[in-house]
């Protein structure tokens, strides 16, 4: 049994917990896979979860999870929906006792102490620190560390750099906008060069003279990233940069994101003994490329490379990545939608649910002056706008509306007959960034009101990775889910306490469960084959 504990800081609706979940049990059901061969059972199970769950109540050395240590976030209705879908029971019957789900911490992370974190000694931290300072829409990125929105993220710098060597994470993942990198670059560098190329961590003393030469030199010229990349350099880990969109991994929504994965060399040596790994199964799966290909130690005078899905794929790809086949085939988001809204489609107005009349376009915004600026996307399109934690609140790069109407595809039907031209074609609705439209006061001519809507927080939920409990309009779902129900996955849902205005809001500002998925599995193969390869 391998276990991997984690911090996950800026916890929101616990999308990295899922994303570990989801990496842990790939590595798993692949190490299963290639067993399976090597002992010539070669006709795959009619249902693989079933031999999953069988191995993992085993003490089969294949298993892998990742258990959580804490998590923190201070909104309390982040915490509600985390705590929601984190039960940490172990049988069936403690699943309805509130006394076995998981609440995250509210504390402020810049009062976390170096001493708690020590304590935790986790393998893995994860985060997805604020965007805002470093969003297009900030006014001034070049001050974006004075940005009291910053100032937790610095703490945590700061902890990492004086926490003491054995109680270090192996493992560090985060996400952020892209632009968070932009700022690489610092003209005030915080500590000496000496102390940088060392391969030993620095003292407290340094660290604090590091404070010293950045408060005599200014941050006017620095930034949090430039801070990062410091800290990792001085802590020694390797590290590597990815821009990466839920379309590289099969899911139709555009949502580029930054993503840095830091690992640190002889982590996990403390945690496990030689004989473990003497013949350990996860060697057949486990892609030694990685190590050599993907990550590097920071250079802080140079521009830190930016790797992107064809770099993972001609570097990485190995038989345990299950996310191969999807960066060429991208369902469409009719896939995503939730069923009892497409039913309710078929019926007269007056039958609507209560759930389909929330996500109606009121008459103000639809007469609004700005409405032309809407991302309007049908459920044959295989791509969708990112989603802010403004949807539903504004219209202009909040994310893609819905029309679900009558569509022509053509100008013809298979017969022959000409398609009635009030109908509109699908090539209307044509996806362009906000900054590349122009008004066309005809935009909405022959267009339904009564057929748009905006999408729900479930269907928002799938399109951002999240194993949505709630079931899905498309037979075909059922195919493409499939995998994740032989990976026995934890299902996420709303608390029916949570607005559909709040589910809005939770999503915008959380990430991509399959993307981060994607990174984690990368980082936990980079701590697991110097692991495996130190005790060869």
């Amino acid at each position: 049994m391998i276990a991997l504990s984690y911090l996950e800081f800026y916890s929101g609706i616990g999308g990295w917990g899922y994303a570990l979940e989801h990496a842990c049990r790939s590595l798993q059901h692949a190490t299963l896979a290639v067993m399976m061969d090597q002992t010539h059972l070669l006709k795959k199970p009619k249902l693989m979860s079933e031999t999953i769950e069988k191995a993992s109540t085993s003490s089969q050395p294949f298993q892998i999870d990742a258990k959580l240590l804490a998590a923190y976030d201070h909104s309390e209705l982040c915490n509600s929906v985390f705590m929601h879908n984190h039960v940490t029971f172990t049988t069936p019957a403690q699943s309805s006792n509130e006394s076995f789900r998981y609440k995250p911490r509210q504390t402020p992370i810049e009062r976390i102490t170096k001493e708690e974190l020590e304590s935790h000694s986790a393998t893995i931290w994860c985060m997805s620190p604020p965007c805002q300072p470093h969003t297009r829409q900030h006014s001034n990125q070049q001050k974006e560390m004075d940005d009291p929105r910053s100032k937790s993220f610095l703490h945590l710098c700061h902890l990492l750099s004086v926490m003491d060597d054995d109680t270090l994470p192996s493992l560090i993942l985060l996400e952020n906008v892209v632009g968070f990198e932009r700022l690489w670059e610092d003209n005030s560098l915080g500590v000496d060069t000496a102390v940088a190329a060392s391969s030993e961590a620095p003292t407290d003393s340094q660290v604090k003279r590091s404070h010293t030469l950045k408060s005599q030199k200014g941050s006017t010229s620095r930034g949090s990233f430039a801070e990062w990349r410091r800290v990792l350099s001085y802590r020694q880990y390797d590290v590597a940069h990815f821009h990466l969109d839920p379309t590289n991994v099969g899911i139709p929504n555009n949502r580029p994101r930054y993503y840095c994965i830091a690992f640190r060399r002889g982590g996990l040596r403390r945690q496990f003994n030689k004989e473990e790994f003497t013949k350990h199964p996860l060697r057949s799966v486990l892609n030694t490329r990685i190590l050599n290909n993907l990550f590097s130690r920071e250079v802080l005078d140079k521009q830190p490379i930016i790797l992107d899905e064809n770099s993972i794929n001609n570097q990485a790809l190995n038989k345990s990545d299950n996310y191969k086949n999807e960066k060429t085939t991208i369902p469409p988001i009719n896939f995503f939608l939730d069923a009892d809204l497409m039913k309710a489609i078929s019926h007269s107005s007056q039958e609507l649910t209560a759930k389909r009349l929330s996500l109606q376009i009121p008459q103000k915004v639809q007469m609004s002056s700005s409405s032309w600026c809407f991302d309007i996307v049908t459920p044959l399109h295989v791509c969708s706008s990112c989603f802010t934690h403004s949807y539903g609140k504004y219209i202009r790069g909040t994310g893609s509306i819905l029309y679900a109407g009558p569509l022509r595809l053509g100008t013809e039907n298979d017969n022959g007959k000409v398609i009635e031209y009030n109908v509109p074609s699908i090539e209307r609705f044509q996806l362009t960034l906000p900054e590349e439209r122009s008004y066309d006061e005809s935009w909405s001519n022959g267009i339904n009101w009564d057929h748009m809507r905006y999408l729900s927080g479930t269907e928002i939920a799938r399109l951002m990775g999240f194993p949505v409990l709630e079931p899905a309009a498309e037979q075909e779902q059922v195919a493409y889910n499939a995998k994740e129900d032989d990976l026995m996955i934890r299902k996420f849902s709303f608390p029916s306490t949570c607005s559909m205005k709040q589910q809005w809001k939770l999503l915008g500002n959380s990430l991509n469960v399959r993307v981060a998925a994607r990174i984690a599995a990368i980082g936990i193969q980079a701590i697991l084959n110097d692991l495996i390869e130190d005790k060869s």
